[in-house]
């Protein structure tokens, strides 16, 4: 049965912040001449979508109405995955200024009672960008409340407006398997695997997690990968693979494919920054 789930979007917007705000920076770009088109959304059945309002320069005396720099839109969706939930909350700045965002979310069960917390936030969230924010905290849960914390960036820019990764194909390979590798055998078995293609990511070092999350043909998640490390090239492009499925016992046989990966799939992949020790 559909949980509904409820938001508390607090947003702790200081007007001074953005008063008489100015063009944002101009974002570090490719040398190619063609820009390209950013990755596009593939979750369109969102359980909840909310727009919270950027404030700007402060009304005039008598005036009704608060000037805005934009908006920030957010959308989320919670799926059970691996008998846990996991919820994907959606961020698109509309507004006109690059920004830091803080997501304080919380997750309680049927009677309100809070059983776990998780902070995420990213610094220097480009104006005109979307990304994802993966939540997995390892559990069932029946709700996610969630407070944003909104305030304009003015340091350096890593990110564009089309700084992304998008899904190349679904494709089957022969590699190590983790529960054979746990056994001492290094053969490589037959396995189905996702690739991605970034586009206009930054060319110089940046320490950050990407979270890359494949869905089947129905909808559900088929696979989430966790990636951590300082992901970049000199050109800005490049591709990463994650593991999506392989057959209970191993082989090295062309793999009957699972029905709801037949047809390939669809996927996204969520990025913030990591300052963590590891």
């Amino acid at each position: 049965m559909k949980k509904a789930f409820t938001f508390t979007l607090a947003i702790l917007l200081c007007l001074s912040v953005f008063a008489g705000c100015n063009t944002p920076q101009t974002p570090q770009t490719s040398d190619d001449t063609n820009t390209p088109e950013p990755p596009e959304d593939v979750i369109d059945d969102y359980d909840n979508e909310n727009e919270i309002e950027i404030g700007g320069e402060q009304p005039e005396a008598g005036s009704e109405h608060t000037n805005t720099v934009g908006k920030f839109v957010a959308k989320d969706k919670t799926y059970t995955y691996q008998g846990n939930n996991v919820t994907i909350l959606t961020l698109e700045n509309q507004s006109e200024a690059n920004c830091t965002v803080t997501i304080h979310a919380k997750f309680l069960n049927a009677y309100g009672i809070v059983l776990k917390t998780e902070t995420q936030s990213f610094e220097g969230f480009p104006a005109g960008w979307q990304n994802y924010f993966v939540f997995m905290p390892e559990m069932k849960y029946d709700i996610m409340e969630y407070t944003l914390e909104i305030e304009e960036y003015t340091g350096e820019m890593y990110f564009t407006s089309t700084s992304g990764y998008v899904l190349d194909k679904i494709y089957e390979d022969k590699g190590c398997l983790q529960q054979t590798l746990a056994q001492g055998d290094y053969d490589k078995y037959s396995n189905i695997l996702a690739k991605f293609v970034s586009v206009g990511m930054p060319k110089t070092p940046y320490l950050k997690r990407r979270v890359a999350v494949v869905f089947d043909n129905t909808g559900e998640i088929a696979a989430i990968s966790t990636q951590r490390g300082s992901f970049y090239s000199e050109s800005g492009e490049g591709y990463f693979d994650i593991f999506v499925y392989a057959p209970p016992v191993p082989t090295k046989e062309p793999l009957d494919w699972p029905e709801e990966l037949d047809g390939g799939g669809t996927a996204i992949v969520g990025i913030r920054p990591d300052e963590e020790t590891y």
